[in-house]
């Protein structure tokens, strides 16, 4: 068979799956007018009437991945609600505390099998993960709108999960109560019949209740904290459980076994390194820490350093896979889900976009959204502020915010998570030099745009403030830094010139892009006047001028399309757009239309992925740029076909066509 008749027969597989299972990974995207120089966002604070006040015309778009019933509800009004469908990168799971028995060793900080306290306390968690009926939380609780997970990654990051060898060894922990009872006799939590009560087979007598914080402002993990809580006291295992509104830095940090936790994650699998090894873990700041469930493990390590620092994606998926095999074999915490839904925004707004792993609030949806006579985005959220301190807060909500207003060197592609745009940096190159740890360590080298400006007076971004933000996030630490993990290995930093740095790293790494380009550039007149370390933490900028000038902080801070103005806790927090932003919207818009013809699939750039889409991939499916003449005939190589520019054009380009057929920029 020939090339053009093997295209023809691959094009019908794909177009007959897309009628039989629907498209994979939804895409959205639209395109709007300039955004005007005085153009607002109000924020408004609202955790149960949100979605209401989203109905009713008071907010533009939601926060928060919406639950069925009001999906099903807005499915039937599009003239007055938009709805867009995301799978969410980020993972629901119970957090189970190492340090504290007994859902962990009180006697030992790292796993030790001649410690009888680390031996039963994995067992104990081994049964509470039996405990949790995930498929019934997934079909009653969330109505389907989710993915089961067993391990700390997403389901865009399949690649780097071995399921199929997981589950043959035992190590997936389906729900069973009556193996969970059994893990606990056979390691000494034996039922007290007199008290029905299980035994402390280390401190004798009964067990004490364990501490459970279930937050209450997500209703999805309320449930599933609770029906946990009903299987642990079948059982005999008593509990102290507390209805936590947002997260347990409330309480002394040591005395908690469990929390209904979850993070939103990164597109990269070194979560395992940042989340779970024990160089994350900061004993005196244990809630502060990365790594808050204090799971510290020689074997699991030693496999995470083989993550963090791949010389090559192969070498990275198999440091994962074995990462997933230590995981579930002492399974630190349990993951249940990722959440798969949809959010929402008013209909008459254009420009929004629909970020794969993120929903439609975003950075890029905030720089493009448009509506004729209206210059205020009304932006819904389900928690409060709790404080705007780019380095220090740990707090998703927070984060949405400072998003806006600081930026970073390099940004993902909506439509497919990669980490190649651009935003501080033009342009960067990668290069290796001889650390002490790694003769081909990687250096990362940036080149700056010479018109970013700094929010208040203006003044330029420079070489230095780049440098001062990586150094100033490597010293304030693992307990203070957000973005510590970003930081973690670097040797140091040096300016070539104003607008050109290199990032040095001790090993190589290739993830090292992703950390150089995603840490938040901070004001190096500002932050430097700040101790760096633990103290960073406790600083206000929305309420504190440390340099003196009659400004708060946060309004001259930051290069990002939209500057702060003030926030009212518990009631709004308002953005303005900043007049001197250095990407014009012609620039934005032609951006996005390119990352929407490379990721999203739109061959001919019309806004469109369609049969015509299909029929220029079909002509080009087989060819490459060495072995046929360029063009757009039949077996010739259309260059607007290697959506992955790898100079051939095979399934790997029409399965980025094939997966968003039937989106639109429109």
């Amino acid at each position: 068979m020939g090339n053009c008749e093997e295209g023809i027969l691959l094009l019908f597989i794909v177009l007959t799956c897309l009628v039989a299972f629907g498209s994979v990974v939804p895409v959205v995207f639209a395109q709007s007018g300039p955004k005007t120089p005085n153009m607002q966002i109000h924020i408004y604070l609202a955790p149960d009437p949100e979605n209401q006040a989203l109905e009713d015309g008071t907010i533009d778009l939601n926060d928060w991945p919406l639950v069925k019933d009001w999906v099903d509800r807005w499915a039937l009004m599009p003239d007055l609600i938009t709805l867009r469908e995301y799978v969410e990168n980020s993972i629901m799971q119970i957090d189970m505390n190492n340090q504290m028995w007994p859902t962990g060793s009180s006697t030992s900080k790292f796993y030790d099998q001649t410690d009888n306290q680390s031996v039963k306390s994995a067992e104990f968690r081994k049964a509470i993960a039996h405990l949790i009926d995930r498929e019934t939380i997934i079909r009653d609780v969330l109505k389907g709108l989710g993915f089961r997970v067993d391990l700390p990654l997403t389901p865009w990051q399949s690649a780097y999960i071995d399921m199929y060898n997981y589950t043959v060894s035992g190590l997936i922990y389906n729900y069973n109560r009556t193996k969970a009872q059994e893990i606990l006799d056979a390691a000494g939590f034996t039922l007290n019949p007199a008290t029905n009560i299980r035994r402390d087979p280390i401190k004798g007598g009964d067990l004490a209740p364990i501490v459970f914080y279930i937050r209450q402002d997500d209703p999805n993990r309320r449930t599933a904290g609770e029906m946990l809580s009903f299987e642990l006291l079948s059982i005999g295992i008593p509990i102290n459980s507390h209805p936590n509104p947002w997260y347990p830095e409330r309480w002394p940090p040591p005395y908690w076994n469990l929390y209904t936790g979850g993070w939103h994650l990164g597109s990269i699998p070194d979560t395992y390194y940042d989340l779970y090894s024990s160089s994350m873990y900061d004993s005196a700041h244990p809630w502060w820490s990365p790594n808050l469930v204090g799971f510290c493990n020689h074997e699991f390590d030693e496999c995470a350093l083989k993550v963090k620092y791949p010389a090559t994606l192969e070498e990275a998926r198999e440091g994962a896979v074995q990462c997933g095999r230590i995981f579930l074999q002492y399974c630190p915490v349990v993951p249940m889900w990722s959440p798969k839904s949809a959010k929402a925004y008013r209909t008459g707004w254009t420009g929004v976009v629909n970020d794969l792993g993120y929903g439609v609030d975003n950075t890029y949806s905030f720089l493009n959204m448009n509506k004729t006579g209206d210059n205020v985005i009304d932006w819904g959220f389900k928690n409060d502020i709790e404080q705007l301190n780019v380095i220090g807060t740990t707090w998703f909500w927070d984060q949405k915010v400072l998003g806006l207003v600081y930026e970073s060197l390099l940004e993902e592609n909506p439509f497919g998570l990669e980490t190649t745009e651009f935003l501080i940096a033009e342009n960067y190159s990668l290069g290796t030099w001889n650390s002490d740890y790694d003769s081909e360590a990687t250096v990362v080298t940036f080149k700056i745009r010479n018109n970013v400006r700094w929010h208040g007076d203006n003044a330029s971004l420079v070489a230095e403030d780049v440098a001062f933000s990586f150094n100033y996030t490597y010293f304030c630490g693992v307990a203070t830094a957000w973005n510590y993990p970003l930081v973690a290995d670097m040797n140091g930093t040096r300016i070539l010139d104003s607008t050109t740095i290199e990032i040095y790293y001790n090993h190589k790494s290739a993830w090292a892009l992703y950390w150089a380009g995603h840490l938040p550039i901070i004001r190096k007149c500002i932050w430097e006047k700040v101790d760096a370390g633990y103290p960073a933490k406790n600083y206000d900028p929305a309420s504190t001028d440390v340099n003196n000038n009659g400004v708060n902080d946060l309004l001259e801070d930051g290069t990002g399309p939209w500057t702060f103005v003030e926030y009212s806790q518990g009631n709004y927090v308002n953005l303005k757009a900043y007049d001197q932003y250095y990407l014009s919207q012609a620039f934005i818009e032609e951006r996005l239309k390119t990352m929407f013809h490379y990721l999203g699939g739109d061959v001919n750039m019309d806004g469109l992925v369609n049969v015509l889409d299909l029929s220029i991939m079909a002509r080009a499916l087989g060819t490459d740029s060495v072995n046929y003449p360029r063009g757009t005939d039949w077996l010739q190589y259309n260059q607007s076909c290697d959506l992955n520019q790898d100079e051939k054009i095979d399934l790997r380009d029409l399965v980025r066509v094939s997966c968003n057929y039937g989106r639109n920029m429109g």
